[in-house]
């Protein structure tokens, strides 16, 4: 994984990634562990690695499931469903879409963390030169810039839930409410960082 030629690799991403969304829901299943057993004993991810990979899958489910139980409230209340059980009792119409989300994201996350910034913006860079012929690569120079920065945003926000806990602060509507703000305005000054040091290597 990490040998592979920058070029291929970003294609390899977008042409797996797009797969994922078009294949059997029972092959998704079985892929999807698959690939955590693979980015664990041969990859050597990290726990937490893992399981930052696996969170937002949980984050869809609730999301999803919370839909579900909303929409079964109404058809309760309009009659369709006469049971005060059945509010609770799972849409599996979703299933399809979280599984191919699922792998989808498993997939991009296995390329992403065995890819270094140099190296997405060598590919990106190799791929731009070759559509447009030229030796100038703003495009690819943006999207380089734009992955490194979506770690860093995580770890702002690992930061800030660190201090509002510290403080004795509790996981409620409160603690999004205080801390989003904060994640914008560091994310901004990062932003700005980051472009300011781009001007002044071009200079």
């Amino acid at each position: 994984m990490h040998t592979l030629p920058p070029p291929l690799k970003i294609l390899l991403i977008i042409l797996l990634a797009l797969t994922a969304f078009y294949l059997p829901v029972k092959i998704c299943l079985i892929l999807y562990p698959i690939l955590i057993l693979f980015s664990a004993c041969i990859l050597k991810f990290r726990i937490h690695e893992i399981f930052s990979d696996i969170k937002p899958v949980f984050a869809y489910i609730i999301l999803l499931y919370g839909a579900t139980v909303l929409l079964n409230l109404t058809n309760f209340s309009g009659g369709k469903i006469t049971s005060p059980a059945g509010i609770f009792i799972p849409n599996l119409t979703y299933l399809p879409l979280l599984t191919h989300l699922a792998l989808s994201l498993e997939i991009t996350s296995i390329f992403y963390r065995t890819t270094s910034q140099a190296q997405f913006k060598e590919g990106f860079a190799s791929i731009e030169t070759f559509f447009t012929r030229s030796s100038s690569t703003p495009l690819s120079d943006s999207l380089a810039l734009a992955l490194s920065f979506i770690p860093k945003i995580s770890l702002f926000w690992n930061r800030l839930e660190k201090a509002w806990s510290s403080r004795g602060g509790s996981n409620t509507v409160k603690k999004a409410f205080i801390l989003f703000p904060k994640l914008f305005h560091v994310s901004l000054r990062e932003g700005y960082e980051k472009s300011l040091a781009i001007q002044n290597r071009s200079l």
